[in-house]
């Protein structure tokens, strides 16, 4: 049993040298290609430089020769003459039947286009281009559709001042043989009227234009209808998706066109018109107002231009300036502090509107006072029911504060005509109403008295420059009264132990008018409001959170 356990350990030994001596003399065998040497698995190359080269212009497209012709002719038929150009310029024609009449012509070293456009002006043609086709047709009215750009809206300002002075007189009596008598009263009155109407009605008004054009009696009503959407023998207008369709000849279209083109160039300019409203409290040295002769030799660096003209009501006296300087954004405020050597100052309101050419803009901020009228119904008693007092409270209110109806106009060379309107109430008081039937009932209604300072006026503003209107002045007596309770209010001695500050002040206000032509209406960049930039809060993205998924129970 042992011997056969020793051999097979023997066996065993043999056996494991034997493969150990033959895989010592395998022969290596070649790699495949396929597979990766182990060299080049441990040789790991650097990543290469960026390398930034110019992007690449293509040169620009050279230019097709343009063919130019020469055409002299007199007295010729058109369509031998379009039969001969055509066959020059190797294109195929087609000629309407009812074309008609003869053309002089002398047309040197030009353009295809520019020889059948001179042609067109001679007969009553419509040429279309399509090569190799030439079509020639009679120019008769075809539909066409233009693009207006304008809000469907029709606007209707209106506005009034009226200053009326009255006083009664009462006549005599005149006794009769009757035993009657009579009176005759008669009225002293003064009474000053402005008025003002503004009506603007765009698309009536280029409907009627149109009409015009056609020579075509359009009409204030028809023009009404076709702007409102209707149809009329030549145009369809539809304000509401900003199109109108004209049924024109080729010559009407291009007048057309040059005067839609025309009419929304200047309608659609913007004006910024920036006010300021300013109280001077005027000092000892100047109690005749602002001295503005004194500011124009202040360096040479402002100079004012005086128009009193346009001027229709205001208190007088009552000056219009202008202040020629630069389109600076810090020109108007620069200037009111020049005033401060007049007396204190005071701004009541500082507006910024702005507004479409020919179009009112207005600018209200006020504060609407609450005051109620009582009246007071006293039925007497008698023998079965006492007196009955009857009270009937009325609400009203009246505005006080700063309201500016603004109307500008640009003209040639940003010249802007404004119609300004400024006002500006205060309550000042309240006075008793002096029914008796208040009285009677032991009643007290209070009604405010308001001050009202207002300018209409015209005037003429180059852009960026200030207009100013000022004159308006105003004296004020303040009276207080203090003393020592009780002892005060002694009859001829009270005065003794009391004090009277009686303070006598003269205010002026002036109205600073700034209108900036706007050309690119935008705070970013170059635009004309980027002044504004700095009141908007910077634009920050919004943050991403983390998707939350559906909870589930």
């Amino acid at each position: 049993m042992r011997r056969a356990l020793y051999l097979n350990c023997f066996l065993l030994v043999v056996l494991m040298a034997l493969v150990v001596g033959c895989s010592a003399n395998l022969p290596e065998r070649p790699v495949d290609g396929r597979h990766l040497a182990a060299s080049d698995a441990q040789a790991v190359p650097s990543i290469p430089e960026v390398v930034r080269t110019p992007s690449l212009v293509l040169p620009p497209a050279p230019e097709a020769k343009v063919e130019l012709y020469s055409v002299v002719v007199q007295n010729v038929p058109v369509r031998e003459l379009l039969f001969a150009i055509a066959r020059d310029a190797s294109l195929n024609i087609d000629v309407h039947p009812e074309i008609t009449g003869n053309v002089t012509l002398n047309a040197i070293d030009q353009t295809l286009p520019q020889i059948l456009t001179r042609i067109a002006r001679q007969v009553d043609i419509r040429w279309n281009l399509d090569r190799p086709n030439l079509i020639v047709e009679p120019d008769k009215p075809i539909l066409r559709t233009y693009r207006i750009d304008y809000v469907n809206i029709a606007r209707k300002s209106k506005g009034e001042v009226s200053v009326a002075t009255s006083i009664s007189t009462t006549g005599s009596a005149a006794v009769g043989d009757s035993g009657g008598g009579g009176g005759a009263a008669g009225s002293n009155n003064s009474t000053t009227v402005l008025s003002q109407e503004s009506n603007n009605m765009f698309w009536a008004t280029l409907v009627a234009n149109l009409h015009a054009i056609l020579g075509e009696d359009g009409g204030a009503a028809g023009g009404a209808e076709a702007a409102a959407g209707g149809t009329s023998s030549s145009i369809i207008s539809n304000p509401e998706s900003g199109l109108i369709t004209v049924r024109a000849t080729t010559r009407q279209h291009e007048e057309i066109q040059r005067f839609i083109d025309l009419v929304m160039t200047r309608s659609l300019q913007q004006v910024l018109i920036e006010a300021t409203v300013v109280e001077v409290k005027l000092n000892d040295r100047y109690q005749a107002g602002v001295d503005w002769s004194s500011l124009a030799r202040d360096g040479g660096r402002f100079g004012f231009v005086q128009s009193l003209l346009g001027v229709n009501m205001a208190a007088p006296p009552v000056t219009t300036l202008t202040i020629d300087k630069s389109a600076d954004p810090d020109a108007l405020t620069g200037t009111i502090k020049l005033l401060e050597q007049f007396g204190d100052l005071k701004v009541l309101s500082s507006p910024k509107v702005m507004a479409l050419n020919n179009q009112t803009a207005m600018l209200k901020v006020v504060d609407n006072k609450v005051y109620f009228t009582i009246e007071v119904d006293i039925e007497a008693a008698t023998d079965t029911s006492p007196r009955l007092i009857t009270y009937t409270s009325t609400v009203h209110s009246v505005p006080v504060g700063f309201v500016m109806a603004v109307t500008p106009q640009v003209s040639e060379g940003e010249q802007v005509t404004l119609n300004v309107r400024p006002t500006i109430s205060r309550i000042i008081g309240y006075v008793e109403d002096p029914s008796p039937a208040l009285a009677e009932a032991d009643v007290i209604s209070l009604v405010p008295e308001v001050q009202v300072r207002e300018v209409e006026s015209i005037l003429k503003v180059a852009s960026g420059q200030i207009g100013v209107l000022g004159g308006l002045m105003q004296d004020t007596l303040d009276k207080k009264t203090d003393g020592i309770p009780g002892l005060s209010r002694i009859p001829w001695f009270g005065s003794l132990f009391s004090y009277r500050d009686d303070t006598a002040t003269k205010t002026e206000l002036i109205i600073f008018l700034r209108p900036v032509v706007i050309k690119q209406a935008d705070v970013n960049g170059e635009g004309d409001l980027r002044q504004f930039r700095k009141f908007l809060s910077p634009q920050q993205p919004i943050p991403s959170l983390p998707f939350a998924g559906p909870t589930g129970s």
